[in-house]
C-alpha cells in the first residue's frame, strides 16, 4: 500500500523543516569554501616542503651557492706593488768595461802575434835583397815565419770579429765621481789606444794574409814558379808601406791596461 495523504498540518511542518535546512547546508559550504582559500593562500605564501626548490617559489630569489668549505673570495684591484731593483749605473759601467776589454785584448793579443811573423818574414826578404844572406838561407829561414801563420790570422779575424759584434760601452757619465768612475774612465782611455792599433792591424794583415794563401796555391801547383814571385815581391812592399804603421803603435797597444775591481 502507498503512504497516506499527509495533512495540512504536516506539510506544512515539512515546509518549515526544509526552510531550516537550507542556511545550514548554505553555512557549511561557506565554511568549506574559506577553508580551502585558507589552504591554498598557505600554499602560495610559505615555503613548500624541504625537498622542493626555493627558485619555485613566485617572487622568492634563489640563495647564492658557495663551495661547502669556502668563502665568496672578493677582488680588489690596483697598481702591483712589485718593482725592480734599479741597477747601478757604475756596476753596470764596470761590467761593460770588463767584457769589452776581454775582446779587445783577444784581438790585440792575435793581431800582435800574427803581424810579428809577417814582420820576420818581411826582415827576411829585405835582408835577402840587400845581399846580407843568400837565397838559400832566405829559404832557410822564412819557415820559421810561417809556421801556424794562417791559424794565427784567422783567430784574428774571428776575435775581431767577435768584438765588431759587441754592443758593450764602456763609458760613464760625466757627472759621476769617485774610484769606480775613475777607473772606467781610465780603461775608456786605454780602449782607444787599443782601437787605433786594431784598425791600422787590419790594414797591415791583409798582404800577409794574401801571400800566405798565395803560398798554398803554389804549393798544390796553382801557380807557376814566376807567377809566385811576382806576386809575393807585390806584396812584399804593400807589407813594407803598411806594416810600419802598425809597428809604430803596436807596443803602445801592449802596454795599455785596464784596472778594474774585482
Amino acid at each position: 500500500m502507498g503512504e497516506q495523504p499527509q495533512t495540512r498540518r504536516e506539510m506544512r511542518e515539512a515546509e518549515r523543516a526544509r526552510r531550516g535546512y537550507v542556511p545550514v547546508v548554505i553555512a557549511l559550504v561557506a565554511v568549506a569554501v574559506l577553508g580551502t582559500a585558507v589552504w591554498f593562500g598557505k600554499g602560495l605564501f610559505t615555503s613548500p616542503s624541504p625537498s622542493g626548490s626555493p627558485s619555485q617559489i613566485p617572487g622568492a630569489a634563489a640563495p647564492l651557492k658557495t663551495t661547502p668549505g669556502t668563502q665568496p673570495s672578493t677582488t680588489t684591484t690596483g697598481p702591483s706593488e712589485t718593482t725592480t731593483p734599479a741597477e747601478d749605473p757604475l756596476a753596470a759601467a764596470v761590467a761593460s768595461c770588463r767584457t769589452k776589454w776581454g775582446l779587445q785584448s783577444a784581438a790585440r793579443a792575435d793581431a800582435y802575434l800574427s803581424l810579428g811573423q809577417w814582420g820576420r818574414h818581411l826582415a827576411i826578404m829585405n835582408d835577402l835583397q840587400a845581399r846580407k844572406i843568400t837565397l838559400a838561407k832566405a829559404k832557410a829561414l822564412w819557415p820559421a815565419t810561417t809556421e801556424k801563420a794562417a791559424e794565427n790570422i784567422s783567430a784574428f779575424r774571428a776575435a775581431d770579429k767577435a768584438l765588431a759584434a759587441s754592443a758593450e760601452k764602456c763609458a760613464v757619465d760625466a757627472s759621476a765621481t769617485g774610484p769606480l768612475a775613475d777607473a772606467v774612465r781610465g780603461c775608456a782611455t786605454s780602449m782607444k789606444t787599443v782601437d787605433t792599433v786594431l784598425a791600422r792591424a787590419r790594414t797591415a794583415i791583409a798582404p800577409w794574409e794574401t801571400h800566405l794563401k798565395d803560398q798554398s796555391h803554389y804549393k798544390a801547383g796553382g801557380m807557376t814558379p814566376a807567377a809566385a814571385e811576382s806576386a809575393w815581391r807585390a806584396l812584399w812592399r804593400k807589407g813594407l808601406a803598411t806594416l810600419p804603421a802598425y809597428t809604430q803603435v803596436a807596443n803602445q797597444g801592449q802596454a795599455a791596461a785596464c784596472k778594474l775591481p774585482a
